[in-house]
């Protein structure tokens, strides 16, 4: 899933809205570099997920062994917790889980 993609799916939720399993802390991702990562997070709001990933679109961040990568909405995206490269995709598919799974 694209950043654009991630955030569309976001904003067709009530940002109040709070999730059991979801994620915050944009970076970049270990596996490759030039694509995001988000940590997983738990009780969060969309409204807080949303925030994190609209601030990623543009952004630049440090590669793990340095390089500057700068993220698009065209930008894939991973769950993973910073400095692996053991992450997941967000897919379609987790991300309808996540948003579906309200505490």
């Amino acid at each position: 899933m694209s950043l654009d993609e991630l955030i569309k799916a976001l904003e067709a939720v009530d940002p109040a809205t709070v999730v059991r399993r979801g994620f915050h802390n944009p970076h970049s991702y270990r596996g490759y570099y030039h694509d995001l990562a988000f940590e997983p997070a738990f009780n969060v709001t969309v409204g807080e997920m949303l925030a994190d990933a609209r601030s990623a679109r543009g952004e630049t961040y440090e590669g793990w062994k340095g390089g500057d990568f700068k993220m698009s909405g065209h930008t894939d995206c991973w769950l993973s917790e910073e400095g692996t490269c053991s992450g997941e995709t967000l897919g379609r598919t987790l991300v309808r889980y996540m948003l579906g799974d309200v505490a």
